[in-house]
């Protein structure tokens, strides 16, 4: 954790000397054709929940508990 929080650091200080309008626009251009992620991440939730209710998950689940 204490590696995490001086990478963390580092990087914060390295962004500080940015150029703020340049890291404003890669910002947008990081989050271009995002505006859709609320309903894929319910979509992809729905499928992630099918899959692990399924036989199949619970048989190979089962196999590790033994």
């Amino acid at each position: 954790l204490k590696e995490l929080d001086e990478a963390l650091v580092f990087f914060s200080e390295q962004l500080s000397n940015y150029n703020p309008q340049a890291l404003a626009d890669w910002k947008k251009v990081l989050w271009e054709g995002t505006s859709h992620w609320d309903n894929l991440l319910k979509e992809r939730a729905g499928i992630t929940g099918r899959l692990v209710l399924s036989e199949f998950t619970k048989n190979a689940i089962s196999k590790f508990k033994k």
